[in-house]
């Protein structure tokens, strides 16, 4: 619309999304040098400032909506009053805990998706699984955690860990046990409900996995002592 040298001029001028009153004394000084309607000028420059300030506004609500898919909608601690991002354990202002909240039900959705995992055999289906225990993210609300803890507990309870495929997610329950003790601590380290659930599921975790290679190796101790006692016997017999 105008030449390349004055469409700069005015791109310049407008970048910050306000035009000073030097600003526009310079346009209007350029815009006489080439002959430019200076009612034209200001017409073009408002239409500038408008597409701007809808496109500014765009990208803001962008900005919100990432925000609130990532970190959740911004509220308030019932206790304090200061503002709080959903899904965090406990107000950083005052330590008030959000036992209130509805649990997120993590247990329930870690079940579900180690059920959907499907496998050609059984090892592959547990190393799956495994691998889905391991990144499942540790809950930050009380009752979700709490909840959560009691679950793992008692999974790594019920699987053995002679088979392979069984001792990979006994292994991963137990790791994801000790990641939920040190975010139970950390986060309501003087509540007893709590320490509770924290002593259960610690005293499972040190009950130790048996070693696969000494149950063999005493198996195969008691089976040789049997069949050695079965050889004196029938020697003594002259059998």
């Amino acid at each position: 619309m105008f030449s390349k040298e004055m469409e700069a001029l005015i791109q310049a001028s407008i970048e910050d999304g306000v035009l000073t009153d030097l600003e526009k004394s310079v346009l209007v000084k350029r815009a006489q040098k080439e002959n430019i309607d200076i009612d034209e000028l200001e017409v073009y420059i408002d239409s500038l400032l408008q597409k701007q300030r809808k496109s500014n506004l765009i990208l803001e609500k962008s900005d919100e909506n990432s925000k609130e898919q990532w970190h959740g909608k911004v509220s308030k601690c019932p206790n304090c009053g200061a503002p709080v991002e959903a899904g965090i354990a406990k107000c950083v202002a005052c330590g008030y805990a959000f036992s209130g909240l509805e649990a997120n039900k993590s247990a329930e959705k870690l079940a579900e998706k180690l059920i959907a995992v499907k496998g050609e055999n059984q090892f592959e289906r547990s190393e799956k699984q495994a691998t889905i225990i391991s990144s499942f993210p540790i809950p930050t609300t009380k009752e979700d955690l709490m909840e959560f803890m009691i679950s793992m507990t008692a999974k790594e309870k019920v699987i053995g860990d002679f088979a392979q495929y069984d001792r990979c997610l006994k292994e991963a329950y137990r790791a994801k046990m000790g990641e939920c003790i040190t975010k139970a601590r950390i986060s309501f380290p003087n509540d007893p409900t709590v320490l509770s659930i924290i002593a259960e599921t610690q005293a499972a975790l040190d009950v130790p996995l048996r070693n696969i290679a000494l149950v063999i190796a005493k198996w195969f101790g008691i089976v040789f002592a049997i069949l050695l006692i079965l050889a004196i016997i029938l020697i003594a017999f002259g059998i």
